[in-house]
């Protein structure tokens, strides 16, 4: 008899609440002063807010998921890299990868500042101090695990977490709370193309990968306290044959 493999499922789970009544209001887009300047505060001030409870949970829930689907890795991977390579696996990794997502953010802020729309810019602001977060919490965890790749024994560019996956999702989490489900929808399921093509291409086992949705999501939180209309919550549940991370949309 086949042993069944265990999964692990990102589940999206929407749920709205009017009753809900939070004392922090939203922070206002960002005023006309040097853009430079204005980035550099956010990016103190969100570094402050890392430190957290719910920083500590999201990393927890994602470290305890990663540690459970670990015993999978190798058949995983197997299974996913047979036959090679394929092209829309290649076009999501080149999406996730991290300087195409710093180039995403850099160029929403800056669109937003020279046509005048401040709630672009805000929104691009928020994308260039969660993926700076994003990237520091991201290499300090690889550099302190050094998990090597699949396949990559002696190696010198490490697996745990998906930096892809991280950066990925780290858009993802902005996006859902400056507009709601509709776009964060769609944001985490291009989170979880490029989580899935990494393992396709055999860059990284799945265990990385959830960790690294995980840790994304837990940076695009850390710079959206009190930001948007909307207040995501994540929580682990239990699926057939594995786990899952549940993403609770609580609106204001």
């Amino acid at each position: 008899m086949t042993q069944r493999t265990p999964l692990v499922a990102i589940l999206v789970f929407v749920s709205a609440t009017s009753t809900t009544v939070f004392a922090q209001a939203p922070e206002p887009p960002p005023p006309d002063r040097d853009p430079f300047i204005y980035l550099f505060h956010n990016l103190v001030r969100d570094a402050k807010r890392l430190p957290s409870v719910e920083t500590a949970a999201t990393l927890g829930i994602g470290g305890g998921l990663a540690l459970a689907v670990h015993p999978a890795d190798d058949t995983v991977t197997e299974r996913a890299t047979a036959g090679g390579p394929r092209q829309p696996y290649k076009l999501g990794s080149a999406i996730g990868d991290g300087w195409a997502q710093i180039g995403f953010a850099v160029g929403t802020y800056a669109t937003g500042r020279i046509v005048h729309q401040r709630t672009m810019a805000h929104f691009g602001a928020d994308l260039v101090s969660a993926q700076a977060i994003n990237a520091v919490v991201t290499q300090g965890v690889k550099f302190s695990v050094r998990r090597k790749r699949p396949g990559e024994p002696d190696g010198t560019s490490y697996s745990f977490p998906s930096g892809h996956t991280s950066s990925a999702f780290t858009t993802a989490a902005v996006t859902w709370r400056h507009f709601g489900w509709k776009a964060g929808v769609p944001a985490s399921a291009v989170g979880a193309w490029v989580g899935a093509s990494r393992v396709q291409l055999g860059k990284h086992f799945i265990s990385d990968v959830v960790m690294g949705a995980a840790v994304g999501t837990m940076s695009g939180r850390t710079v959206t306290i009190g930001h948007g209309a909307n207040r995501v919550t994540m929580a682990p549940t239990a699926v057939p044959g594995g786990a899952a991370l549940t993403f609770t949309l609580v609106e204001r």
